[in-house]
């Protein structure tokens, strides 16, 4: 009897423990002055991809699969260094909560780009510089994501 309750008490507590959602980010790299990437560009979107494929939690989507984007837009100088903007956009939900329930209204809000985050990195090479940007988000942004208590 003492077995059963035991087993009962685990059984429920495994079917509470959900894993955690994931951070669904879009990533976006851009050279300074110019309308396409540069081959440095390049090598840091992939290096910064690479690292954020790495963290458990964390899923790199397409736009439309995302509400948070991380900008970065490298420097056309010779030395290694990015600037980085985190932003998201609205839900209906959120919007819903802030009193905007006008539908016209609410598009043209959950259409916006809200910045969260903003730094400035420079590195070594690039390996290093993505290091230290993936190391900052995660540390930064994202542990504060992974406090907030999960909806019911």
């Amino acid at each position: 009897m003492l077995m059963l309750a035991a087993l009962t008490i685990g059984l429920s507590a495994a079917a509470r423990a959900q894993p955690a959602e994931k951070i669904t980010v879009v990533l976006d790299v851009r050279t300074e002055g110019r309308p396409t990437r540069d081959a440095a560009a390049d090598r840091l979107l992939a290096a910064v991809q690479h690292g954020l494929e790495t963290i458990g939690d964390v899923e790199v989507a397409p736009r439309e699969h995302a509400r948070r984007t991380i900008w970065i837009v490298t420097g056309a100088g010779a030395a290694p260094s990015a600037s980085v903007i985190v932003t998201e956009r609205y839900d209906r939900e959120t919007l819903m909560v802030l009193g905007i329930e006008d539908d016209d209204m609410a598009e043209r809000m959950m259409a916006l780009q809200i910045v969260v985050d903003h730094q400035i990195f420079t590195g070594g090479d690039t390996a290093a510089l993505a290091k230290r940007i993936v190391g900052s988000i995660n540390d930064g942004l994202f542990e504060r994501l992974r406090k907030i208590k999960p909806k019911p």
